[in-house]
């Protein structure tokens, strides 16, 4: 099956791949399209986590603010998982860019795995096709 896009999709209107290993989950698409990485293709994660420690089990060491918010060393409000935040909860770099709508993330507030594995840290000329390669051999 696929979507009107031309995407492999299964039958909740996941994308996925040849194998039908889910690439994109259907929440994270817009009009049948799943979020562009071109503006990602050298994402370093740095840019949009906070200034914080780490607990032993990896888990970031944050503070809350008196209206109960997550905030970082510096002050900056994060989310649970570390990540730079705006009001409205879309994550943000360091200037205050957003780079993840809200509606991206997971429950936990983490942002899509694949822009935590590393592999979006090619050339930017790298085509899209072998950038999904990849992704699919990992």
């Amino acid at each position: 099956m696929v979507n009107d896009k031309g995407y492999l999709v299964d039958e909740a209107g996941h994308i996925v791949d040849k194998e039908r290993k889910k690439m994109f989950d259907k929440r994270f698409l817009k009009n049948g399209e799943f979020p562009k990485i071109f503006p990602f293709t050298k994402f370093n994660i740095k840019r949009v986590l906070g200034d914080f420690e780490m607990d032993p089990l990896g888990n970031p060491i944050l503070d809350r603010g008196t209206d109960g918010v997550y905030l970082d060393r510096n002050g900056n409000r994060v989310n649970v998982r570390g990540y730079l935040v705006d009001k409205q909860g879309n994550v943000i770099d360091k200037q205050g860019k957003m780079m993840f709508e809200a509606d991206m993330l997971d429950s936990e507030g983490e942002i899509p795995k694949v822009f935590r594995t590393g592999l979006l840290k090619s050339d930017s000329g790298s085509s899209l096709s072998r950038l999904m390669s990849e992704i699919e051999r990992n």
